[in-house]
């Protein structure tokens, strides 16, 4: 079965690396977001449908892209046999996003190792994966991240329920998104598991194996 995967904030897939690296023996599908156009979630699922194929699939939604795969799911793509959720939400993840997406974020306070580490990775990240989130954040267009980031303080709690199989790969260590949101998660779909994984917002990135078990794993089943 082939994995989709749609990333978080940065949009590309380039943050996914220590993940596809893990999943060798998987068919790894992974997806950009689109840069231009309205960056709602109904909008950039409008976007991505036709993306997706038709073969059998499951789609893992990263931190940003839980709603984006949320809307997806509800539509019910051909192929489409599970939803996995990564550090991810359906409702706003941080009452601070109200604020937050009416400020400007300069680069150079955005990409400070110290304020990554404390938000995003934590005091295992090489310097390599550092390096990457850096040059990530550096190549968005403010306006774009502000637009996303004003998507997510918007964001409502959902109304329809999943009837698929679901995984919700939950980090800890989460300073992005509170633990309240997180466990909410779950009462969107019928059918969830929740796995609770020792390790920072980034966790595909920081934990890549212990994400791969649980997604080789889910997939099988």
């Amino acid at each position: 079965m082939r994995l989709v995967l749609l990333p978080g904030l940065n949009g590309s897939s380039a943050l996914f690396a220590p993940l596809l690296e893990t999943l060798a023996g998987i068919d790894c599908w992974p997806l950009s977001l689109p840069e231009q156009g309205p960056q709602d979630y109904p909008s950039l699922a409008d976007a991505l449908m036709e993306q997706l194929g038709t073969t059998p699939f499951a789609l893992l939604g990263e931190s940003f892209s839980g709603p984006l795969a949320y809307q997806l799911a509800l539509r019910q793509p051909t192929g489409l046999r599970g939803v996995i959720f990564a550090a991810s939400f359906l409702s706003r993840p941080n009452p601070a996003l109200t604020l937050l997406a009416h400020l400007p974020i300069p680069n150079a306070l955005a990409t400070q190792p110290w304020l990554l580490r404390t938000l995003c990775l934590d005091k295992t990240a090489d310097a390599h994966m550092l390096q990457r989130v850096q040059r990530e954040i550096r190549r968005l267009d403010p306006r774009l991240l502000r637009t996303r980031l004003a998507t997510l303080a918007s964001l409502q709690a959902p109304t329809q329920t999943l009837d698929l199989p679901c995984l919700h790969l939950w980090p800890q260590q989460d300073r992005l998104v509170a633990d309240s949101t997180a466990e909410r998660l779950s009462k969107a779909c019928t059918d969830i598991r929740q796995i609770r994984l020792d390790g920072p917002h980034f966790i595909l990135q920081t934990r890549p194996q212990a994400c791969a078990n649980a997604i080789v794993e889910f997939i099988q089943g």
